[in-house]
């Protein structure tokens, strides 16, 4: 049934302030290409916001887009032009999307969602950093969720060695998270006006663990895991890959002073263990730099990111396996595996994480599909 409220829907559009404060790229409800933009620059968007007479369904399809100040995620016309800015990925020259299907093929892997919600600390919304998954052990001295992981395909899970090694020889033990948000909760759903849900958690079994061969304590710690049944390829609103960094531009960047984000369900500066996926804003630094501080080791397949504010903001334990991204020009690159580090909550150290673009040929060797 429609219903006359048109101007407060406008005024709310108009008026409104959010938390985006320039244009980016994000993904519609219908997991398309878009770019956040002043709802009077979407025709589709504003033709429905402008009408006389406008449904609940399409308010809510109205809200789901809202992306920033007065903005809404507005898809992108399917033939568009690269444009280069600070950083050229050239597509020719992404061998790995362009030469098969193995790895993500898809043109919108790494793009952040449309969600607006701002909390209190560093929560996420439900809709953020959808690559993420949570594995859940089941083991007698190991249960519930304790690492993470990066969806990088329809089929692999990209996590830490030590994560998953506990139980190479018991995967029936372990099963994969996907779309998931509160760990305690499913669905995942967020009261604001109204209940606003998304699709179930999917859980899905591990088929093959694969560790990399050398791995030993904090060497080498990357693991691939194969899950038994494949995602649909146009995956879900709630579950996308991220992606790999595979240009030239990528593979030869040291990423040092780099601005990034680490994500997970570990514990918070208090020691205690998060229900919702967090995340964290911290900076790369050198691995000459890492080592005086850490008074280790840091080989040239490792990188260290640490808070430079001066607040501490880090992985936690419960973190090890996630994902460190960097974003460029709108897209999160998975640059690095959480790996070991100080006590959470504890220091200002930096942590370490397994450098990602020092494993990528391996990574192609590994996945078959």
């Amino acid at each position: 049934m429609k219903s006359s409220f048109f101007f407060s829907l406008w005024c709310i559009l108009l008026t409104s302030r959010w938390t985006s404060s320039q244009d980016t790229d994000c993904l519609t409800v219908h997991a398309k290409k878009g770019e956040c933009i002043l709802i009077v620059h979407c025709p589709a968007l504003l033709k429905i916001a402008k009408s006389p007479l406008v449904s609940e369904s399409e308010r809510k399809y109205l809200q789901a887009h809202f992306c920033g100040d007065r903005k809404v995620c507005c898809e992108k016309p399917s033939i568009t032009t690269a444009t280069t800015t600070t950083t050229t990925i050239s597509e020719n020259d992404n061998k790995g999307f362009q030469a098969s299907s193995l790895l993500s093929n898809e043109k919108d892997c790494g793009l952040d969602s449309a969600g607006f919600r701002i909390y209190d600390g560093d929560r996420t919304n439900k809709e953020q950093f959808r690559w993420t998954v949570a594995l859940d052990y089941n083991l007698p001295n190991k249960k519930g969720v304790r690492c993470g992981g990066s969806l990088i395909n329809t089929r692999y899970v990209l996590t830490a060695a030590h994560c998953v090694d506990i139980v190479r020889n018991n995967k029936q033990d372990l099963t994969i998270r996907l779309g998931e948000w509160n760990i305690d909760q499913n669905p995942d759903c967020e009261e604001f006006d109204e209940e606003d849900c998304n699709p179930e958690v999917i859980f899905a079994r591990v088929d093959q663990i694969i560790i990399h061969p050398g791995y030993k304590k904090q060497v080498h710690d990357i693991a691939l895991l194969k899950m038994k049944q494949a995602l649909p390829k146009n995956y879900t609103t709630h579950i996308l890959p991220i992606c790999v960094p595979l240009s030239t531009e990528l593979m030869q960047d040291s990423f040092v002073n780099k601005n990034v984000t680490v994500v997970g369900w570990g514990r918070n500066e208090n020691g205690t263990k998060s229900r919702h996926k967090m995340y964290a804003e911290i900076t790369t630094i050198s691995n000459q730099r890492c080592e005086d501080e850490l008074e280790e080791s840091i080989s040239d397949n490792k990188m260290c990111a640490k808070s430079l504010t001066g607040i501490y903001r880090e992985a936690c334990d419960g973190d090890s396996g996630g994902p460190l991204q960097i974003q460029i020009n709108g897209t999160y690159y998975l640059i690095g595996i959480i790996s070991h580090g100080p006590r959470c909550g504890q220091t200002t150290l930096p942590a370490v994480y397994t450098r990602i673009t020092s494993y990528v040929d391996w990574i192609l060797k590994q996945i078959t599909e």
